[in-house]
């Protein structure tokens, strides 16, 4: 059905990663899956004040997350990708890019504040130009 699945990890939700890997499966068995980590930038100006622990190399590290992950979903090949910048932006630019036909993205419950600022699953169902899968 699919053979381009984009799947947007946040490590703070394992459980639900694992569950839309194993969806990306079912949807795309001949395909590519693609598992994207990105990496919210920090000013220089704050980094100066940080303890040494956040100044850390966070793109090896979500690389590393990702390789675990996908051990853990028993997926076996995936493609991993780690990007520094803002979620909606860099999830919609790595769709483009890599010409995915499916976005699937974890969406928590909405609070008060997503309905005036909106979420990153809001943005990129509003702005993809793929179908997008929101799973709760």
């Amino acid at each position: 059905m699919y053979n381009r699945i984009l799947i947007p990890i946040d490590f703070a939700h394992e459980v639900q990663a694992l569950a839309s890997i194993n969806k990306a499966k079912k949807l795309c068995s001949e395909g590519e899956i693609i598992l994207l980590h990105v990496v919210e930038e920090v000013p220089d100006y704050v980094q100066n004040y940080l303890p040494d622990e956040f100044k850390i190399d966070k793109v090896n590290n979500a690389k590393k997350e990702l390789n675990e992950l996908l051990e853990k979903s028993e997926l076996g090949n995936a493609q991993i990708e780690v990007r520094k910048g803002r979620s909606y932006n860099s999830i919609l630019e790595s769709a483009e890019e890599n010409q995915v036909n499916l976005i699937i993205i974890n969406s928590h419950k909405p609070g008060f504040e997503d309905y005036l600022l909106g979420s990153t699953a809001a943005k990129v169902v509003r702005h993809a130009n793929c179908a997008v899968l929101v799973e709760r």
